[in-house]
C-alpha cells in the first residue's frame, strides 16, 4: 500500500510537470518596453563620443581620480570574495539607491547561483551526476558569478559617486575595462534622467554578452555545454530560479533552459525582471531578502523542508518527498555554501571587447515578458523528478553490488 501511494505520488507529478510546462508555448510574448528613437539617437551619438575619446590621446589621470580608481577596484575586490559577498553587496546597493533596479535582479540571481552550486554538493545530485562534472559547473558557475561582479560592481560605485559629486564620473570606466555599450547606457540615464527600462535592459544584455565572449565561448565550457550530464540537468529542471514569497506556494520564478544560448540567457534576464519587479510581489521579496540573509541554503526560505547539517545516507534510501512538502521528520540537505566549496574565484578576469555590431544590440534593446506556469508546482515537480532518479540509481546500485557477491 505504501509503494503504491508512493508511485501514485510519482505518477502523477510527473506527467503533471509537462502539462503545465506546455503553458509558455500557448501564450505569446509581450512587449513591455522598446527603445525610442530618441534615445537610440542619443545612445549612439554617445557610443561615437566614447569611441573618438578612446582613439585619441591617452591623457593621464588626476591624483584624485586615481585615488577614486583604487578606492572602487579594492572595495571591489573585497566584495568579489565568493558568491555569498558578492549577492549581499547587491542588496546593500539596492537599500541605498532602489532607482537601479538591476541591482537587486542581481541579488536575487546570485542567490539562486548559491542556492545550486550547494544543491552540487547537496542530498541528491552528487549520487545522479560524476564528481568530475559537478566539480566543472560550479567552477563555470562560480567563475560566471565572479565575472559579473568584477564588471558590474565598479558601474554601480561609480554611479554613487557620480550621485555625490553631481556630475558622471563614467569616464573613469574605461579604468574597470566597462564596455563602450553600457558606459553610453549610464551617460545618457544621467544626462536624461532617463526613468524608462533602458538601463536594466541594457544591463542584463550587458552581463549575458560579457560572460558569454569571456567565459562560455572558451573550448572547456563549451565542452560542458554540450555534454550529456548538462542535458541531463536541465531536463531534471535544477536550475530553476525561484523568488519566495511568503506563503511559499505563491513564490515567482523562472525556469533556466537553453543557458548556453545567449539569446536566451537575455531573454530570460528580462523576464525574470519583468516577474520580480510586479508591484504586488517586489516589496514581499524584497522583505525577504533583508530579514534572511544569503548563505547558499535553501534552508534560508524553507526551513521545514530542508536541512544544512549532514546526515549519514541510508543503506536502504527511502522516499522523503509528499506532493508538496517533505515526510514527517525527513528533510532534504542543503548545505551552506562556503561549508562545501572552498575553492572560489574572484578574479581578475579577462576584459572582454564584445561590443562590436550596433545594429544588433540596438535591436535586442527591449523589454519583454511571458506568462509562465505556477513556479511552486513545477518546483516541486522537479524534486519529485530528481528524487525519483536518485531513488532508481541507489537502488541499481545495490543490485549490482548484491549480484556481485
Amino acid at each position: 500500500m505504501v509503494t503504491s501511494k508512493r508511485l501514485f505520488t510519482k505518477l502523477t507529478l510527473l506527467p503533471f510537470e509537462m502539462v503545465i510546462n506546455a503553458i509558455p508555448f500557448i501564450h505569446k510574448e509581450k512587449v513591455i518596453w522598446e527603445l525610442s528613437e530618441i534615445q537610440k539617437t542619443l545612445l549612439q551619438e554617445e557610443w561615437r563620443r566614447i569611441k573618438r575619446r578612446t582613439d585619441g590621446i591617452k591623457v593621464n589621470i588626476q591624483s584624485n581620480s586615481k585615488e577614486l580608481v583604487q578606492r572602487i577596484r579594492s572595495e571591489t575586490k573585497r566584495n568579489n570574495k565568493n558568491n555569498i559577498t558578492r549577492t549581499a553587496a547587491y542588496l546593500a546597493f539596492y537599500n541605498q539607491h532602489p532607482e537601479i533596479t538591476w541591482s537587486f535582479l542581481a541579488h536575487m540571481v546570485s542567490r539562486n547561483a548559491g542556492y545550486f552550486m550547494s544543491d552540487l554538493k547537496g542530498e541528491y545530485l552528487p549520487h545522479i551526476l560524476d564528481e568530475a562534472f559537478l566539480e566543472k559547473l560550479y567552477d563555470m558557475l562560480e567563475r560566471g558569478n565572479s565575472m559579473i561582479f568584477e564588471d558590474a560592481y565598479p558601474q554601480l560605485l561609480l554611479y554613487e559617486e557620480s550621485k555625490i559629486s553631481g556630475r558622471s564620473l563614467f569616464y573613469l570606466s574605461h579604468h574597470f575595462n566597462v564596455s563602450p555599450f553600457i558606459e553610453g547606457v549610464w551617460e545618457v540615464y544621467l544626462r536624461q534622467e532617463d526613468q524608462s527600462f533602458l538601463l536594466p535592459v541594457a544591463q542584463i544584455i550587458n552581463e549575458q554578452s560579457h560572460i558569454e565572449k569571456a567565459l562560455l565561448q572558451k573550448e572547456e565550457y563549451k565542452q560542458l555545454l554540450d555534454s550529456i550530464s548538462y542535458r541531463l540537468q536541465e531536463w531534471l529542471k535544477l536550475s530553476q530560479i525561484l523568488f519566495p514569497i511568503w506563503p511559499l506556494k505563491r513564490s515567482i520564478g523562472r525556469n533556466m533552459n537553453h543557458f548556453k544560448n545567449p539569446n536566451e540567457r537575455i531573454r530570460l534576464g528580462q523576464h525574470l525582471y519583468s516577474t520580480l519587479f510586479q508591484p504586488q510581489f517586489v516589496t514581499k521579496i524584497h522583505r525577504f531578502a533583508n530579514i534572511f540573509p544569503h548563505t547558499g541554503s535553501r534552508c534560508d526560505y524553507d526551513n521545514d523542508s530542508f536541512k544544512a547539517y549532514y546526515s549519514p545516507p541510508e543503506k536502504f534510501p527511502k522516499e522523503k518527498l509528499s506532493f508538496f512538502k517533505t515526510k514527517k521528520t525527513k528533510k532534504i540537505y542543503s548545505p551552506f555554501l562556503l561549508d562545501v566549496w572552498k575553492h572560489p574565484f574572484h578574479g581578475p578576469h579577462p576584459f572582454s571587447d564584445w561590443f562590436d555590431d550596433e545594429e544588433y544590440v540596438i535591436k535586442k534593446m527591449k523589454l519583454v515578458d511571458k506568462r509562465s506556469p505556477s513556479t511552486w508546482m513545477t518546483y516541486w515537480s522537479g524534486l519529485h523528478k530528481i528524487e525519483s532518479v536518485f531513488l532508481f540509481n541507489r537502488y541499481y546500485q545495490l543490485l549490482k553490488k548484491n549480484r556481485n557477491l
